[in-house]
């Protein structure tokens, strides 16, 4: 290969655009080097929300000033909408080629609208998308210069399908970080100590919280990794020698309660698994038993009114059924979802497990009918 071969060239791109995906802030001049190298002077990601059929500016790159609001307002008049199918089937568009260069020049969008920024040609790049939404890499090319070559053209559709993984990853990681990020915001929200740890004590995760609570003299999570009592919870809650993981509690000699729940499985390898740690005591401001339900399991309101009813009368579910004029199958689908959520298998198992962690009250406010 020479220094000229597309192929050469698509893997320095490549290189540089996976990078700006593993490192965000590269991202901007990965692209901007894309663009530059396929023959633009400018580069965008537009994504196309399908079900409204509106347009948007993801990725800006290095467009002109002022450009992208007057995009907005043009961009029913873009000659480029009549090879929608086109791009839909992942094909790459050139401007000159789907409509003659001489016509352009007669298009209001490239007479009114980009001959006003000294642009005379683009092209779009199919670049994959997700439910409602595609997206696409808009190159611009400025006046002065010829149409898009021969060379550039066979770079592009050597680099394409890698752009359209690249924004796929980009755009997994950039969910990850917002989800991340609003998880912690939640967590942080609570009053008492939530922390995600190994069978062995480490920590993966904790909120203010539960950091505060780790710097307390008495925290079974010391610096060593967790007591010998408390590995045994955290062991048992990740599925290390039990036929399924199961929840545990621990009493603490200054009266906080230390709930263990399975949290995340282990990987095929046998390893990663996760338990959850939920800590209630009189320093922390205890939440409500029911919206412990809700907190650490995910139980609805009418689980929870179930769980409490059970609690309260261990009836069987087809007197239940009667009672609150509910059809059975009703209540062995909310049951069916109660046992998953709590990792239980059985009624009589779910009554221990609320019980053990005095989750309900009979006086509880929150988990009346």
């Amino acid at each position: 290969m020479t220094l000229a071969d597309p192929r050469h060239q698509a893997l320095a791109l490549l290189d540089n655009l996976y990078d700006g995906v593993a490192t965000p802030e590269k991202w901007p001049q990965a692209i901007q080097g894309l663009g530059t190298a396929l023959g633009g002077v400018s580069v965008a990601v537009i994504t196309h929300h399908v079900p409204t059929d509106q347009l948007s500016v993801t990725d800006e790159g290095t467009l002109p000033a002022g450009i992208i609001d007057d995009f907005l307002e043009m961009n029913e008049a873009d000659p480029a909408r009549a090879a929608a199918p086109m791009l839909a089937a992942g094909r790459i568009y050139i401007d000159h080629e789907f409509h003659g260069a001489a016509n352009l020049r007669r298009m209001p969008f490239y007479r009114d609208f980009l001959g006003r920024y000294g642009i005379a040609h683009y092209a779009l790049l199919p670049a994959g998308g997700d439910t409602g939404s595609t997206h696409v890499l808009s190159i611009l090319r400025e006046s002065g210069r010829r149409v898009f070559g021969a060379h550039e053209q066979s770079l592009m559709r050597a680099v394409q399908p890698h752009l359209r993984h690249a924004l796929n990853l980009r755009h997994q990681i950039g969910q990850r970080h917002e989800h991340a990020r609003l998880f912690e915001g939640a967590f942080d929200a609570l009053s008492f100590p939530l922390l995600a740890c190994s069978t062995r004590g480490g920590l993966a995760m904790a909120n203010a919280a539960g950091r505060q609570w780790m710097e307390q003299p008495d925290c079974p999570l010391g610096k060593t990794g967790a007591s010998l009592q408390l590995r045994g919870l955290l062991e048992q809650a990740c599925g290390v020698g039990v036929e399924k993981p199961a929840a545990g509690s621990l009493i603490m000699p200054g009266g906080d309660v230390v709930v263990v729940l399975p949290f995340a499985p282990a990987t095929d390898a046998g390893s990663g698994a996760l338990a959850l740690l939920a800590v209630q005591g009189a320093r922390w401001r205890p939440l409500a038993p029911g919206e412990m339900l809700r907190t650490l399991f995910g139980l609805t309101p009418a689980e929870i009114r179930l769980v409490h009813h059970l609690a309260l009368h261990d009836e069987p579910l087809t007197a239940v059924a009667g009672q609150w004029g509910l059809s059975l199958n009703t209540l062995r689908t909310q049951l069916k979802a109660i046992f998953q959520k709590t990792h239980t298998r059985r009624q009589s198992d779910l009554l221990r497990l609320v019980g053990q962690l005095g989750l309900l009250r009979p006086a509880d406010p929150s988990s009346r009918p």
